[in-house]
């Protein structure tokens, strides 16, 4: 009975991914506010509390953005990654790896803060990380934000106090009542979904379809090629367990967002 449900389900989601890497108009919804439509030059900012955070969970985007020459994108990771020592290193792979991504050395910002430890044991202040976030914002005049959702994909405290700080930002700062921006949300999934590869296209489309305010990203072979270039950069971190999260992990091929503003 249960291959009657997982063969169907499985065929379904190969065949919406295939489809989506030929036709990735099909999910294609504007990222900015109507205000900036017309807007020439857009800016794209992700927020990350560690680097290689944006290889990981952010690919996928990363790579479709890469496509738009009319769209800047810049980085603001809020820790130097020194949970193990090894952060002044860590800075420097992730400046390597956003230039995989087309990015420029000078778009990657890296807050190196006592206060944002990288350690999942400690809180981090809401009203600093707003703050950090917002001073970016307001410098380069960001149009879209993208960051994590409030469990983070991996539970890890640091990325939830980065949507928690970002989502506080965009609903209580005065200055942007005239200055809009669009704020999304990376999904969490479960842990079934989460290594299943491009099987979890079908629910994705699913999430994308139920709500006006979604967003989603599929990588093709280039861009899955592009993620995987990106995370080498990373070479402190490329763990046995790592490697693996490259070849299973969803978040390699599919962002599903919800916006959060």
């Amino acid at each position: 009975m249960i291959f009657h449900i997982v063969i169907p389900l499985i065929l379904a989601s190969v065949c919406s991914y295939v489809l989506l890497c030929f036709r990735p108009s099909i999910v294609e919804r504007s990222l900015f506010p109507k205000e900036k439509q017309s807007k020439k030059q857009k800016h794209v900012l992700f927020v990350t509390a560690h680097p290689d955070d944006e290889c990981m969970f952010f690919s996928p985007t990363l790579a479709y953005l890469s496509k738009h020459s009319d769209v800047a994108v810049s980085l603001l990771c809020l820790s130097k990654g020194d949970h193990d020592g090894k952060g002044d290193v860590r800075k420097k792979e992730l400046v390597k790896a956003a230039v995989s991504f087309g990015l420029t050395p000078d778009s990657v910002i890296i807050v190196d803060d006592i206060n944002l430890p990288d350690d999942p044991r400690k809180a981090w202040n809401i009203a600093l990380v707003a703050k950090t976030v917002e001073a970016v914002v307001a410098a380069g005049d960001v149009d879209t934000i993208f960051t994590f959702d409030q469990r983070g994909v991996s539970g890890h405290q640091n990325h939830i106090a980065a949507y928690m700080g970002v989502k506080h930002m965009a609903l209580t700062s005065q200055r942007f009542k005239f200055r809009p921006i669009n704020v999304y949300a990376l999904e969490t999934v479960g842990l079934m979904r989460k290594y299943c590869s491009i099987m979890d296209t079908i629910f994705g489309i699913g999430m994308f379809f139920a709500s006006g305010n979604t967003q989603m990203f599929v990588a093709d072979v280039w861009g899955y090629s592009m993620g995987v270039q990106a995370m080498i950069m990373h070479e402190s971190q490329l763990a046995w367990f790592r490697k693996l999260y490259l070849a299973f992990s969803r978040y390699m091929f599919i962002n599903t967002y919800s916006k959060i503003n």
